[in-house]
C-alpha cells in the first residue's frame, strides 16, 4: 500500500533578488541543498548525487535517523531533487518491510508571473514536494497513522527550511553578488 502526501510553498525574496539571479542559484544544487539540509550533514558523492544523514528526531514514541542518497539535476529552469535509497535507523524489523521517498521541484519565479502574491514584485521561489512511503497492506492499519504523522512532519521541516534557511542561504549569496564572488557554494 501506498500513502502519499504533497506540499507546495511559494518563498518571497527580498530585493536584489531576481528570478534571473536566483535560477543561477538554484543552476549549482549544491547551494540550495546546504539551505534546505544541515552542510555538515550533507556530502556530495558524484556530479548530481549526494548523501545526508538527519539528525534523529521522533515520530509517535519512535526515534529515527533517516539516510538517504539524493540526485539533484537542474533541468529546463527548474532544480529537480529526487531520492534514489533511503534507510531509516530506528525502525528495527520494520525497515525491511517499507521504502520511503522523496521527490521536489524547486522553480524560480517572477512576482509578474500572477501566480504569487497580489502586488508583489521580485523572485519568489515555488517549491513543490512528494513524500511517499510503500509498506504491505497488512500493516497499514496499525502503522498507516504512524507513517502518515512522519510524513507530514517531513513536509513541515522542508517548508520551514525553504522559508528560512534556502531563503536566508540565497539571499546572501545574491547580495554577495552571486557568481562573481562563488568561491564557496
Amino acid at each position: 500500500m501506498r500513502l502519499e502526501q504533497r506540499r507546495r510553498c511559494r518563498v518571497a525574496l527580498d530585493s536584489p533578488a531576481t528570478p534571473e539571479r536566483l535560477a543561477l542559484f538554484l543552476s549549482r544544487p549544491i547551494r540550495p541543498l546546504r539551505g534546505l539540509l544541515h552542510a555538515d550533514r550533507l556530502r556530495q558523492s558524484g556530479p548530481v548525487l549526494y548523501t545526508y544523514i538527519s539528525r534523529p528526531y521522533g515520530v509517535a514514541g519512535w526515534t529515527l535517523q533517516p539516510h538517504v542518497r539524493l540526485e539533484a539535476r537542474w533541468q529546463e529552469g527548474v532544480l529537480h531533487l529526487t531520492q534514489l535509497e533511503s534507510r531509516v535507523e530506528g525502525l528495527g524489523e520494520w525497515q525491511q518491510r517499507l521504502q520511503f521517498g522523496l521527490e521536489a521541484r524547486l522553480t524560480p519565479l517572477s512576482g509578474a508571473d500572477g501566480a504569487c502574491a497580489e502586488g508583489a514584485s521580485g523572485a519568489f521561489l515555488e517549491a513543490e514536494a512528494l513524500a511517499w512511503a510503500e509498506l504491505p497492506a497488512a500493516a497499514a492499519v496499525v502503522a498507516g497513522p504512524v507513517i502518515n504523522l512522519g510524513l507530514q512532519q517531513l513536509l513541515d521541516r522542508l517548508e520551514r527550511r525553504c522559508h528560512q534557511g534556502l531563503r536566508r542561504r540565497a539571499e546572501g549569496w545574491m547580495r554577495r553578488g552571486g557568481i562573481q564572488n562563488d568561491a564557496i557554494p
